[in-house]
Formats: C-alpha cells, structure tokens, sequence
C-alpha cells in the first residue's frame, strides 16, 4: 500500500432530504483505502453502504465532509472532472449487472472504450483479452440473455474493467447469483486483486466479505467496527 491513500473519508455526512424532513444515510464517516487492497463494507440494509460506494466512486459528493481521490477534494471539482474519475478510474460492478440486452457480451466490453474513444481494432482485441480473463472466451458473441447470471456478471467485471481503472467498486455483485456463482465471482475479485487492483465490496453476506482482506461495518451511517486483515477462504 502505498503512503496517501487512493480514497480517503473525513468526517462525512451524507443527508437526503424527503419534503421537509432530513435523513442522514452517512454520520461523521472517516475512512481510509490504500492502492492494492481489498476492503468490504458491510451492514444491513439502509446503513449507508450502497451510499458510502457512490461516494467513493464519485457519482454523488457529501453534504458536510471531504472525500478525497488520490489526495484531491471531489467538493471542488467540476461535473467534467468527476466525469473523469467515474469514466478512467473507477470500474463499477453492480448487483443487477446493468448490461445492453441488444449487444453482445464482447460489445458491451467495448461500450465504455467508445466513449472514451479507442479505436475500433484497440478496443476490440481489448474486450476479447479481457474476456478470456474472466473465463469467457468461447462466449463473446452470446447476448446477456443466451448467458448465465454468472456469465452476464463476469462480463460486467470485464466492461468495469475495460478502461483499466485503478479501483473496482462492487455493490452486492452476488446478490442475483446462487452460492456456486457467487462463490466464482469472489474468486474472480480476489484473483483481480492479487494482481494489483484495489478492489471495494458492498455486501450484507458475510461469506462473502470473508474473501477481502479488510472489513469494515455501517450501522445507521456510522462506521462501528473494523476487522484487522483475516485469512480469505481457500
């Protein structure tokens, strides 16, 4: 890890205002993730969780509070900067898996490439490596509904990954997936970080947590606990 943190929480708050009443999702959070690791934040539902990850990947600022990437202040960016980070940096994986029903697996790949640019034969020989990383090689011209749910959420790995972001954040990606799909998913996240990604999961299931490195706990937007490094499951 190395010494300034990749992202790094200060005293945030994170509150939602329903009409005339104030709902505080995140309470004085303060939190801390170096490059190379691999951290799952848990809780039950409505702690904050799936919050705290919009944070972190810049698709929503605090109300009070810093939210710092790579040593920057989000607050004070602009909306093209924080477009920038979500676009370059940052892979999002999600429970529903948010694929183009019409595109084959190796063009949804590509789809975040073409925003960015790539040339064509680039951005192809991209989404076939990347596919072939998470064990779909023989699969990239099957659409979303010829596939798995295993399948469809390996290749929203490979798209998260498409523009080589230096971090992944993952929320509930299992969450569709029976115990045998979701226990590959886990090992695919865990394989991605042994060779150098920072990876964050957004989870309630504590088999599945079990794979980071790091834990840490919401309960009523307040972060209540944080596990020391344990051993992943072999």
């Amino acid at each position: 890890m190395g010494d300034k943190p990749l992202i790094e929480l200060r005293e945030v708050w994170k509150v939602y205002r329903m009409g005339k009443v104030e709902v505080p999702a995140l309470r004085g959070v303060d939190l801390a993730l170096g490059a190379g690791e691999f951290l799952a934040v848990m809780g039950p539902s409505g702690s904050g969780k799936s919050t705290l990850m919009h944070l972190m990947g810049c698709l929503d600022l605090p109300t009070r509070g810093q939210v710092l990437f790579e040593g920057a202040d989000t607050s004070r960016m602009r909306g093209t900067q924080l477009a920038e980070i979500r676009a370059h940096k940052v892979g999002f994986v999600f429970q529903t898996f948010n694929l183009i029903h019409t595109l084959t697996a190796l063009e949804n790949v590509e789809l975040p490439m073409i925003f960015r640019g790539v040339a064509r034969r680039a951005r192809r020989a991209r989404a076939e490596e990347l596919l072939r990383q998470v064990g779909l090689g023989e699969r990239m011209g099957h659409r979303p509904h010829e596939l798995s749910g295993g399948e469809q959420q390996r290749v929203a790995i490979a798209r998260a990954l498409a523009n080589d972001p230096k971090i992944i954040l993952c929320d509930e990606p299992t969450g569709n997936l029976d115990s045998e799909a979701g226990a590959k998913i886990m090992e695919l996240l865990r394989r991605l970080n042994e060779e150098g990604r920072t990876v964050v999961l957004v989870t309630h299931n504590p088999d599945m947590a079990s794979y980071a490195k790091r834990r840490v706990h919401l309960r009523d937007g307040r972060l209540v606990e944080v596990k020391a490094e344990t051993e992943a499951p072999v």
